[in-house]
């Protein structure tokens, strides 16, 4: 794709975080459907990952024009949710780093991590209330999360960090950020 000048502007990979969508009967999207929509918005390559709204593809854009992109075909289609764009180069990083809290015998589905649709700092992240046993800390951007007795337990759920952070942010467990790098 030519940009300014004949310039051929970049092609990145990018992975596309959504926002509480197949969780239960709320917000449902079939990924063939949303593999449609990023191939109608001219994507390169879209492939989604489990049921819960990931998705790996090529784009000649910006990170944030994605999001926007994205955002606005998901609306037009009747799904209303945040979307969270991130360079398939940076889940490689993550996933190359590992967890910080991760530990022999700690199962993948304990560690999660939480992306913000807009940046935190560290100083947020270590003001924030953290209830119980469970860890929280900033890096890399992202939120890194220990919950010792699992999710399904815990008072340190999205919307406690959303409230806490200011911004709205989904959660994949650390199993699901290593396969979608995988993808990348």
């Amino acid at each position: 794709m030519s940009g300014r000048g004949g310039r051929i502007a970049q092609v990145n990979t990018f992975v596309a975080l959504l926002r509480a969508v197949n969780l239960g009967s709320h917000a449902r999207l079939p990924m063939a459907r949303l593999r449609e929509m990023l191939g109608e918005l001219g994507w390169q390559q879209p492939r989604t990952y489990l049921a819960s709204g990931n998705a790996v593809f090529t784009a000649p854009l910006e990170a944030g024009a994605v999001a926007v992109a994205l955002r606005e075909e998901l609306a037009a289609n009747g799904l209303d949710t945040e979307v969270m764009v991130r360079t398939g180069e940076h889940l490689r990083a993550l996933a190359a780093a590992g967890h910080p809290f991760a530990a022999p015998g700690v199962e993948h589905p304990k560690l999660q991590v939480a992306f913000p649709l807009h940046p935190v700092t560290p100083q947020q992240v270590a003001a924030m209330p953290v209830p119980g046993g469970e860890t929280a800390r900033a890096a890399d951007g992202e939120v890194f999360l220990h919950y010792p007795d699992g999710v399904g337990r815990s008072k340190l759920t999205t919307a406690h960090l959303q409230r806490h952070l200011g911004t709205p942010v989904t959660c994949r467990n650390f199993g699901t950020v290593r396969g979608l790098a995988q993808m990348c």
